[in-house]
This record gives structure tokens, sequence and C-alpha cells, in this order.
């Protein structure tokens, strides 16, 4: 071979590789320029929850076909809507949920239940109403699923300006419920299961109870479901603010309720709460009635605020009664619903518990 031929060889291989160099770039930038999906995150405060919910949903391309518009978040839920929305985002297990037929009222206990059901968490809600009847405390229908659907996020507390949307688990959905579940789903971060089937495991240390500490724990029980209403201290309908409104509570009314307005609750309780609000409550809690966490019962007022152990009087801001020394129940983002107090958020803002009973 020539020197020549090796050169026009040469050539033409460096001709080729840069003319596939060429190709392979253009398809990198071709690539690069394909647009992304759109992602919306929820939103959890300061404006319409159900809005927020149905960008995420229609931001994920889940429901093709589904617009703004067609979703009508504040209509009543039927059978089939409520399939759609948990096949969205349980295409695998929808099909071997309840199935409620159109024309069925869908409480908000179904909407729960299903998407337990579809999440295959139904063992865990099993498993909280038997731990509960162990306890030594009746198990109304459905309990466990509403606590588990609370753990895993499936519910939240609604703007102020819509409580009159609220609703028990006992009254009729709305689409924009099942809508705010499906939202919630698609943006689990993967531990959700396992931390609501460890907070359930819990019950087993619940001390069996006596006397007007037993009732309250009952009532605190019976009332999970229940959404948080600002303002509310009461499960019926409410006139507050000049408006009518849903039953429910806000942190403090739920204590008020299940400790001291029942017709059952001893005389003593409403004046050794000190006050109807948590900044009452504390303020009027003298040092000696200020609780240890080592020194809290079942049925104790447990106080919270910033800084925990060294927060203010002023400075408390929410509450929620003891019913172990793991666990508490509240009325807070997901409504009436079980929560730890021994770790996390709660621990390190408990700033000290309070007798009533």
């Amino acid at each position: 071979m020539t020197s020549n031929h090796l050169i026009r060889i040469t050539a033409l291989v460096l001709v080729g590789l840069i003319a596939f160099s060429g190709v392979a770039d253009a398809k990198r930038k071709k690539k690069k320029r394909k647009p992304a999906r759109a992602v919306a995150t929820l939103q959890a405060e300061g404006r319409n929850l159900h809005q927020s919910a149905m960008s995420v949903l229609l931001a994920s391309g889940k429901m093709p076909g589904e617009t703004a518009a067609t979703l009508r978040p504040d209509d009543p839920l039927d059978g089939p809507a409520l399939q759609a929305f948990v096949a969205a985002v349980f295409p695998k297990t929808a099909k071997r949920t309840r199935q409620i037929p159109a024309g069925q009222t869908v409480t908000m206990g179904d909407v729960n239940a299903i998407f337990v059901q579809a999440a295959g968490m139904e063992s865990t809600a099993a498993r909280a109403e038997e731990l509960i009847a162990n306890a030594g405390y009746v198990v109304r229908p459905g309990l466990g699923t509403e606590i588990v659907a609370r753990l895993m996020r499936l519910r939240t507390n609604l703007d102020q300006s819509e409580d009159a949307k609220e609703h028990a688990w006992y009254e009729q959905a709305s689409r924009g419920d099942a809508i705010w579940s499906a939202a919630v789903v698609l943006q689990w971060g993967g531990w959700e299961k396992q931390a609501a089937s460890e907070t359930v495991e819990l019950l087993a240390q619940v001390p069996q109870t006596s006397g007007p500490q037993h009732d309250a724990i009952q009532r605190a029980f019976d009332f999970i479901g229940m959404p948080y209403i600002w303002g509310g201290t009461s499960e019926r309908p409410q006139i507050l603010f000049g408006a009518n409104t849903a039953g429910g509570f806000d942190c403090s009314g739920f204590t008020w309720r299940v400790l001291a307005l029942d017709p059952t609750a001893p005389k003593h309780a409403a004046k050794r709460f000190g006050g109807r609000t948590t900044f009452e409550m504390a303020r009027t809690a003298k040092r000696g009635q200020r609780l240890p966490r080592e020194a809290v019962q079942p049925a104790d007022v447990l106080l919270f605020g910033p800084g925990g152990l060294k927060a203010a009087s002023g400075g408390i801001n929410h509450t929620g009664m003891a019913i172990s020394p793991q666990l508490f129940i509240q009325s807070s983002g997901q409504g009436v619903a079980l929560a730890r107090w021994d770790t996390g958020y709660y621990h390190d803002r408990f700033a000290f518990g309070k007798r009533i009973l």
C-alpha cells in the first residue's frame, strides 16, 4: 500500500468519525430539548387544597382526558368516580377493592377504607382494632381504617374558609376528598406504610384504665375520623364565627369536649383546665401542676410548643390527650387522629402535661 493510499484511507476514517460524532451529538441535543413533564407539589396551607391536589393529579398524567373543569371537586362522590381515582394511583390493586355501585352514597369512611385496602393496609387496620379492643375499649366499625388513613396522611385539614366542606367519616364525601387522597399517594415518600404499621403496634402498650379516664379515652377513640374545625367543640354541626359549619374540633376544643363537656365528665374537670384555649391551659398551670414526661398518665392533657421543655406559656400552641407513654389522640392536620409523642416532632415540642381528671 502506497503512502498516498494510506493517507486517503486515514482521511476517510477521520471524516466518518467526525460525521458519527456529529450525529450522536445531535441526538443528545435533541434528547435534552425534549420537554419534561410538569411537576406539581401539594400545598398544605394557605390555599384551596383541592385545587392543589388537582394540579398534582393532572400533572402526573395518571388520568388522561381529565381537566380541572371535569374533575369537579365540590360535587358529591359516587362509586365509579372513586374507583377511577383509586385506579389512577393503585393500578395493580384497585380491582381487588370493594366496589360501590353508582347511585349509592359514598361516605368519607368509604373513601378511606378503599384507599387503605388498595394500599394493602387492611390487615394493619384490623390489627389496630384488635389492640384497642384488647385494651378494654369498644371499637366502632371502621375505626381501624380511619386510624391508618390518617397515619398515612390521606386526610388533611381544609382552610378555615372551607370548614363547611369538611366531612366526618359517616358523611357523604366529595370528589375533592378522593382527589386529595390520590394526590397524596402520588407524593408518598416510601415510608408512610411502615410508619403507620409501627405506630399501630404501639397500641399493644396502651394500658387498661377505669372510671373517668377510661370514659374519656373511649370518647376520644369514638371521635377519630372527625374533621379539624377552627373553634369547634362539638361533633354536631355548629355555628362558629357567625357561620354554619360542620361538626368537629380544634386541638383544645377536642380535649375540652372529651374531658370536660361530656355530661358524664366530673364537674371539676372544666375548672382544672384553667381555660378553653391552649394558651389559657398553659398560662393557668402552676409549676406544681406541670407534669414531666415520665409522670404523664392516660387521659392527661399534653401541651406542646416551640422549644419543648423550655417553651414559654405564651408559646404553647397545641394540645392533645395522652393514651400511653408513646401515643396520644389529637385534632390537628389530619382531623381527630392517633399520633406519637415519644419521638419526632411532638417529642421535641412537648412542654408539659396537665392532669384534668
